[in-house]
């Protein structure tokens, strides 16, 4: 058994004949900060697992050493990256897939004692008794891929329908219901319906001119005066044409004032 800076280094195998194995790195998991999905005295660490190696077959793997109780895995080490990995994966009508590239793992065992089990194996031998690969390769790994990534099973499809919809029927029974009651919901806002309290307005044709003519009256009052320059230039036009009418204005009301004098001194 080797041994590296606190790893045990041992050899992966995925046939019985395979002689230049790829090489992965085992300790005992233990941070500082606790985390309740990698519990301590309980989980195994490994570096360096290649793309290709499944969750299944770790767990067949290293349930020779005792049960497992999950098989999580990370593209780096650290609380939140497991997290990262998984994101997106779990979502309805969604292929989204997990990165194919050279990861960590983090495998849970049921007790303690499996822990140095594990790190007593010589070898991580992925194939079963009849010697036949426990992962997918080749033309097979990627027709799977295709699969997996363009084609959704029938029955599963209906399962995500159905779930959605019976979702949506609840939520638009509950929206309902709220206009009835002009109750608010969880975000405050009251959904305003045709019954209840918070009945909305009639959409007649005299309602929706009114108040089509208000919002225009609004906004003809909220709009800005003389704030570029065209605007100052054509209200300075506008008002020196303004001043010339009530400057002719003016000049013929003083003519109708001087020919409707009585006095005429001379």
């Amino acid at each position: 058994m080797v041994e590296l800076e606190g790893y045990v280094v041992v050899p992966l195998r995925p046939t019985p004949q395979a002689k230049h194995c790829h090489s992965v790195y085992m300790r005992e998991h233990f941070i500082r900060l606790m985390d309740p999905n990698k519990p301590k005295g309980r989980t195994l660490f490994l570096l360096n697992v290649p793309p290709y190696v499944t969750e299944d077959s770790l767990k067949t793997v290293f349930g020779r050493a005792g049960i497992v109780e999950a098989v999580e895995f990370a593209a780096k080490p650290g609380k939140e990256e497991t997290i990262k990995w998984y994101e997106g994966t779990g979502e309805p009508f969604s292929n989204t897939r997990p990165p194919f590239k050279f990861k960590v793992a983090y495998i849970v065992f049921q007790k303690s004692s499996s822990i140095g089990k594990a790190l007593a194996l010589k070898s991580i031998d992925l194939f079963n008794s009849s010697g036949e690969c426990l992962l997918q390769t080749g033309m097979q790994l990627w027709h799977d891929e295709y699969e997996g990534n363009y084609l959704l099973e029938a029955h599963k499809a209906k399962i995500q329908v159905s779930k959605y919809m019976a979702g949506y029927d609840k939520r638009e029974r509950a929206a309902a219901e709220a206009a009835k009651t002009g109750e608010a919901d969880a975000d405050g806002w009251v959904t305003v319906g045709k019954e209840g309290r918070n009945a909305g307005f009639e959409q007649k044709a005299s309602v929706v001119e009114r108040l089509e003519q208000k919002v225009a009256r609004d906004h003809k009052s909220k709009e800005l005066k003389n704030f570029y320059t065209f605007q100052i230039r054509e209200s300075k036009m506008q008002n020196i044409v303004e001043m010339r009418k009530k400057f002719e204005e003016d000049k013929r009301k003083i003519e109708l004032l001087k020919q409707s004098r009585r006095f005429k001194p001379f």
